[in-house]
């Protein structure tokens, strides 16, 4: 049997409970909420200790890009160094997926905490990240060190083989 009005008693008890809870929400402009390490956004480059970019001009993260939103131009001289002309990212297009980031082989760039991305003006959802700046130079790791001198063939021990 059904008691009209227990919708009405179940929708007070639940508002009289909340009503004696602390508020939950943020006051944005004025306090912002403290983010997690993992969180996610906008791309950054990231710079070595003297400030240099870390970027090579490999082209990994831009393959990578699901959107297709990075672009990255070079110019290559005849000693095979690369130059970036323009590293380009669109803000208003990406999915803040961090496929960009890892697939980087040099750690060259990396998700900020950057949040506040809302722009007025259209023209600003793509910005250049690097323009005109030399690519760094790829680092090859080097082995183990190698003996200069070969090493000598193993002997057979003695008095090991009957001789026939």
């Amino acid at each position: 049997m059904k008691i009209y009005g227990s919708g009405i008693l179940k929708s007070m008890r639940i508002a009289f409970r909340n009503m004696m809870r602390e508020p939950i929400t943020v006051q944005y402009p004025h306090e912002k909420v403290e983010l997690p390490e993992r969180a996610r956004w906008a791309v950054a480059m990231n710079y070595d200790e003297q400030g240099d970019t870390k970027c090579t001009g490999c082209i990994a993260c831009e393959r990578a890009c699901p959107d297709y939103i990075i672009k990255i131009e070079l110019t290559t001289a005849e000693d095979r160094s690369k130059h970036i002309d323009h590293w380009r990212y669109e803000i208003g297009a990406c999915m803040m997926c961090g496929l960009c980031v890892e697939a980087c082989p040099y750690d060259a760039i990396l998700m900020s905490h950057e949040y506040e991305l809302a722009r007025t003006d259209p023209s600003l959802l793509s910005i250049e990240l690097l323009t005109d700046v030399p690519a760094a130079a790829i680092t090859r790791r080097t082995s183990a060190a190698v003996p200069a001198t070969p090493a000598e063939p193993p002997t057979a021990p003695e008095g090991g083989a009957a001789d026939a």
